[in-house]
């Protein structure tokens, strides 16, 4: 059986715009001048690490307090999220998993808002497991979270794999014995993971899922 163990943001959904924006907001609420701010900056410190290290560079950069930050971030964060969109061919994948008898688990450092949304999208029905940050596991790559759903689930490693748009994804599948699939739409993750496989679109990874 075929195991996908997707991550969520910048995989599954197209989140990134809605954080940059609500780390906008958030540093402009703060005082910061909006002249002051680089989208891609703080995009591309997401991407590569995670928001939390966005907070810390630029809390640093703007001599503002990451206690500041944070719940203010996260509220706006949170709110506009729920108004992202899966990337283009991740219902059909999905579905295609199902249907050929495959199964599809959610893991990601986001909380219940991540399943509110696949149930608003009427896609939670196509997941058999879900770990989110409400769980007490450590962050990826750890693999701690990985390997409890692979046990849980009887899950076969051999045709199992992690997809995701980080490199702490792909660390993660290898530390659990597994594949890691890159998904990188705009090529900016140098990954020294050595993934199984890179795409810039979720289509793409098909055929090689079609080989699990």
């Amino acid at each position: 059986m075929r195991s996908l163990f997707w991550d969520f943001d910048g995989t599954l959904f197209d989140t990134y715009p809605m954080m940059v924006k609500a780390f906008d907001q958030t540093l402009q609420s703060l005082g910061i001048d909006e002249v002051e701010m680089d989208d891609y900056a703080y995009y591309k410190e997401m991407r590569q690490r995670s928001a939390g290290s966005a907070i810390s560079r630029f809390a640093a950069e703007f001599n503002l307090s990451q206690a500041a930050i944070r719940p203010k971030f996260k509220q706006l964060q949170d709110e506009m999220i729920s108004y992202s969109k899966p990337f283009p061919g991740v219902v059909d994948i999905l579905n295609w998993n199902v249907e050929t008898g495959g199964q599809n688990f959610l893991l990601t450092h986001r909380d219940e808002l991540a399943l509110s949304i696949l149930d608003h999208f009427e896609i939670k029905k196509l997941f058999t497991g879900f770990v989110t940050s409400e769980q007490p596991f450590p962050r990826k790559p750890d693999p701690a979270s990985l390997n409890y759903l692979i046990d849980q689930y009887n899950v076969d490693r051999k045709h199992a794999v992690m997809i995701g748009d980080r490199k702490l994804d792909i660390d993660a599948a290898h530390n659990a014995n597994i594949a890691g699939f890159l998904f990188d739409p705009d090529g900016i993750i140098h990954s020294t993971g050595n993934p199984e496989v890179t795409a810039n679109s979720i289509a793409e990874l098909k055929p090689a899922l079609e080989r699990l």
